[in-house]
Order: structure tokens, then sequence, then C-alpha cells
């Protein structure tokens, strides 16, 4: 049975009803407050552990963000690095079109240079913005990280619930490959990236 309330179960079972199986339809959320720290939000609501423990009832709950997110990152390569006099930008080729949630909501994404900084790079503050024709493509906002050199990688973590699934190919953008990571470091191609010759073949033909 899927409720609203976690306690209709209890209240049924006075009008001789039984229910086995109690679907919270809510995900385990993922919570990150800043660059240093991830929190996952495991805790139930209020009383539902209590209930399916003296109920013995069947839990279903949606694996959510709180286990998907932390699958996958976005790797980027940064193209440039430029300012307008007030603000600092870093470019990277990676934009919306591979991952929408910062722009679409103003979600927060974890952002780091893939390769440690030298020890005497200078920090500076910056958006991290994408190369789409549009204001809203950015990553990120007010991050504060080494300044990065032409070509440096740049990881978007926390992207496995929100990057492939919801990538498009707006501004002609191919979607990139997708790679699997074994415990021992060894990587597997799992999907190839789009080409511009998939983008054409629908209109091949006419």
């Amino acid at each position: 049975m899927h409720v609203d309330d976690a306690h209709f179960p209890a209240r049924l079972k006075v009008d001789y009803i039984e229910i086995d199986t109690l679907n919270l339809y809510k995900p385990l959320e993922l919570m990150i407050e800043n660059d240093a720290q991830m929190l996952i939000e495991t805790k139930l609501p209020s009383g539902v552990r209590e209930l399916v423990l003296s109920r013995d009832l069947n839990l279903i709950i949606e694996p959510g963000r709180s286990l998907i997110a932390n699958t996958c990152c976005l790797v980027n390569r940064v193209i440039g690095v430029k300012t307008n006099g007030t603000k600092n930008f870093v470019v990277i080729d990676g934009s919306m079109a591979e991952l929408i949630r910062p722009s679409l909501y103003d979600a927060y994404q974890h952002i780091e240079l893939v390769s440690p900084p030298p020890s005497d790079a200078q920090i500076s503050t910056f958006d991290v913005v994408g190369p789409v024709c549009e204001s809203a493509d950015f990553l990120g906002k007010d991050r504060e990280f080494p300044t990065p050199p032409r070509g440096a990688g740049l990881v978007v973590h926390d992207a496995g619930a929100y990057c492939m699934s919801m990538a498009s190919s707006y501004n002609l953008k191919m979607r990139p490959p997708e790679y699997w990571v074994e415990d021992d470091g060894s990587v597997s191609k799992i999907r190839h990236g789009e080409t511009f010759e998939d983008h054409v073949r629908y209109f091949e033909g006419l």
C-alpha cells in the first residue's frame, strides 16, 4: 500500500485490515553542505522505524540520491580561464547539456581539480562555466581553488543520478562516453560517446 501517512497502517489495523507492506515513496536524500563534507541523510521519518519493526512490515524505499549520486562523476578538461574584471571564470568542455542540475534549479555539486595543485598555486574564486552560449551554462559558482592551467582536469562529483539520465544534445553537444572504474583501478568503456554522424543520421534519406 502506498500512502503519505506512515501511521496509516496502524489505524487500518483497528478496522481489521491487515497491511504487510509500507511504501514511503520518498528516497533517502543526499545533502551536501560544502566542498569538504558530504552528508547522507539516512534517518527514516519519525516513527517509521518503530512501526516497521513492531508490525513486521515490508519496507519499500527508493534508492534515491544517497546511493546513486556518488556512483558517478563528470570529468572535464579546462579550456580557458578568464575574467571580466569583477568575476573570474574557469571554462570547461563540460556544460549544462551533460549536467543540467546546477543551472536548472541552482543545485550544488562538489567540484575540484583532478591533479593536486603546486604548493605555490594562487587560490582564487571562480564560476565554473561551460562553452554553451547560455548565461545559465554553469556547473558551480563562487568556488575557491587554485588557478588551473589550460588542459587541466576538473571533476564534478555526485553526478550519478543526474548526468547521463538528464543529458541532452542541446547546442549540438555530443553526449560523452561513460567508463566503469573497478576497485583495482582498471577502466572499461561501457558506453560510446556520441558523434556528429549520430546527429545527422536522423535526416538521412529524407
